[in-house]
């Protein structure tokens, strides 16, 4: 499924989903809206201060951050609520794992370390809002692809040069008549 996270914690191979089942038990326990929820997680924090402060962290490139950056992630990591990211991962780990329990969660955590946890969570949690593309699909996935064509050429109007009309029907269109100006 697309937004899957697939890793190794612990002694086991895990696959995290935040699909539809997981985001309506999140819902519940809650009881308020996924998203909701997710901003309780790190609630000083906008989704894209989040998502750069991530990124800059899974790479190690600290130093690209600008200082009101690295500010607000002192701020987020001082109320980031761990409780809230353990659970997301709880619910999003049963759909492959309906065992696993809050310990099994704390216990993957502990061996992968919060920030590469975090991560992991974190590429979830844009799946989920849309927001993943294909590196986001567990190895062996893929993203989702349109259709059909699309893009310039497919909305342009008319015919392309060279092409040839095909024929619409058994029979030609009957010619409409023009009225002339007196008519």
């Amino acid at each position: 499924m697309i937004g899957e996270q697939t890793f190794d914690a612990a002694g086991q191979r895990w696959t995290l989903f935040l699909g539809n089942d997981a985001q309506c038990a999140v819902e519940e326990h809650y009881n308020k809206g996924f998203f909701g929820v997710v901003a309780d997680a790190i609630p000083d924090i906008d989704p894209e201060t989040a998502f750069a402060i991530g990124t800059a962290m899974s790479s190690g490139k600290l130093d690209g951050l600008s200082i009101a950056a690295i500010e607000k992630m002192q701020v987020a990591m001082r109320t980031m609520r761990l409780s809230v990211l353990r659970d997301l991962a709880w619910f999003g780990l049963r759909e492959h794992h309906p065992d696993v329990t809050l310990r099994d969660v704390s216990r993957i955590t502990d061996n992968l370390g919060h920030e590469a946890f975090g991560e992991i969570v974190g590429r979830a949690i844009r799946a989920a809002q849309g927001k993943g593309d294909g590196d986001d699909a567990a190895p062996g996935k893929r993203g989702i692809r349109a259709s059909g064509p699309t893009g310039k050429a497919s909305s342009a109007n008319g015919r392309g040069r060279g092409s040839k009309p095909r024929a619409s029907g058994a029979s030609p269109r009957p010619a409409t008549p023009l009225l002339s100006a007196g008519s």
